[in-house]
C-alpha cells in the first residue's frame, strides 16, 4: 500500500483554508518552505513524519486528521476491518486508527512496530499526553532520553511534550493499543 500522498494533501488544504491561513502563513508557521507547502497539497511528494509533526502542530489538529474525512457523530464505532490504516508512516511502524480524531481532544488507534531498532527515526514531540498497552512482544520507548521497556499486559503513560521514540529489539512484531490527547 502506497502512502495517500494525493488524499493527505486535499485534507491539508482543506484545514488551511477552514482556519483562514495562506499556504505562506502556514510555510511559517511549520518552519517549511512554502513550495513545500504547495508540493504537499497538490499530492507532488509525501511529506515525512517530521513535516507532518509540523504541520499539525501549525494548525493545530491531531496528526491523524490528515488521514481522515469529517466526522461529524457524537458515537462512532469503528467496526473490526473497517478502521483507517495509515501504513509506514515511518519506516517500521504501521498505524490503524479506532476512532475519529478531527475536532477531537483524543486519538485512539492500533501501533504495530515491525522489528529492528530505527535510531535513525527522529524524535517526536507534540502537546498533549500519551497512554499505551502492549497487547502482543515488548516495545522500547524512548522518553527524553531515558528508555523504558514495556512487554505484554504492561502499559505506559507520558507527557507528549517530552522528545520520544518507539523501537522494537526483539524479533516479533510489537502490537499495542494507544492513546493520545490534544491541547489545542
Amino acid at each position: 500500500m502506497e502512502f495517500p500522498k494525493e488524499e493527505v494533501g486535499k485534507r491539508i488544504r482543506y484545514l488551511r483554508r477552514l482556519q483562514g491561513l495562506t499556504s505562506e502563513e502556514l510555510a511559517r508557521l511549520a518552519g517549511v518552505s512554502q513550495s513545500m507547502i504547495s508540493q504537499i497539497e497538490r499530492g507532488q511528494v509525501s511529506p515525512s513524519l517530521e513535516t507532518l509533526w509540523k504541520l499539525s502542530h501549525s494548525l493545530k489538529v491531531p496528526v491523524f486528521s490528515f488521514f481522515e474525512t469529517e466526522v461529524s457523530n457524537a458515537v462512532t464505532i469503528s467496526r473490526a476491518g473497517e478502521t483507517n490504516s495509515i501504513k509506514r508512516v515511518r519506516p517500521n511502524v504501521s498505524y490503524q486508527l479506532l476512532s475519529p480524531s478531527t475536532g477531537k481532544q483524543m486519538s485512539f488507534f492500533k501501533m504495530i512496530v515491525s522489528p529492528g531498532e530505527d535510531l535513525d527515526a527522529p524524535l517526536m514531540y507534540h502537546a498533549g499526553e500519551e497512554c499505551g498497552l502492549m497487547l502482543a512482544g515488548s516495545l522500547s520507548v524512548e522518553v527524553e532520553g531515558e528508555i523504558h521497556t514495556i512487554y505484554e499486559g504492561d502499559s505506559i503513560y507520558f507527557d507528549s511534550t517530552l522528545p520520544h521514540r518507539f523501537m522494537n529489539v526483539s524479533d516479533e512484531d510489537a502490537v499495542a493499543v494507544w492513546a493520545m490527547t490534544h491541547s489545542f
